[in-house]
């Protein structure tokens, strides 16, 4: 919008430039302020076209993990999903919040994003779908059976190298397992996990 109004303005001076002293003939001072003012307007088109294709797609994105994520739950219902899909307790991140709903019912917490369930799932909703969900509280597993509780070396066993293994807060370590839509993050300490996070990639 800026730059837009920018080119608009160039366009205004030089058009205000052609109407002051010069020694061209009016007419040729008319055609070079037609002149500026309709290259102004492609780019004004061109920007305004660029936008809508980042906004289509950004839009075509948020779709595909909809679907991806709807995907990946049934497969998790009918227990056919792969064990390694960054789910919990049968949430995957990228799933509308309508589901979530019709599954947990209303949460006791709406707030700021995050929306909290009785059962210690916390999750962050934005623009109506699921970017994060996460718990510190035992009970609720991934596919492959991990719930915070465990020791950190089942996390080897149930996911083999993970992307990357860094030091958390209060001398804790976080290991993150990245696929290509989610990544899935194991926090633990003295060696057992105690948090669970499940994230959908930008």
């Amino acid at each position: 919008m800026k730059k837009t109004l920018a080119l608009l303005a160039v366009a205004a001076m030089l058009f205000s430039a052609g109407c002051g002293k010069t020694d061209k003939p009016a007419e040729e001072v008319k055609q070079d302020a037609n002149a500026a003012v309709e290259e102004v307007k492609e780019k004004v088109d061109d920007a305004a076209q660029a936008t809508t294709e980042a906004v289509n797609n950004a839009a075509n994105t948020v779709q595909s993990a909809i679907e991806d994520a709807k995907t990946a739950m049934a497969n998790i219902q009918s227990g056919t999903v792969d064990k390694k899909v960054a789910a919990l307790d049968g949430v995957v991140p990228g799933i509308n919040y309508e589901v979530i709903t019709e599954k947990y019912g209303e949460p006791i917490s709406y707030e700021n994003q995050i929306v909290q369930f009785s059962n210690g799932l916390d999750m962050k909703v934005v623009d109506n779908v699921v970017q994060e969900v996460s718990t510190m509280y035992d009970g609720l597993y991934t596919p492959a059976d991990i719930a915070v509780g465990m020791v950190d070396y089942s996390l080897n066993d149930a996911y083999g190298d993970a992307s990357s293994v860094t030091m958390g807060d209060n001398g804790g370590v976080v290991y993150k397992y990245t696929d290509k839509n989610r990544t899935l993050e194991f926090t633990t300490r003295d060696g057992y996990i105690t948090e669970i996070k499940c994230t959908l990639n930008k």
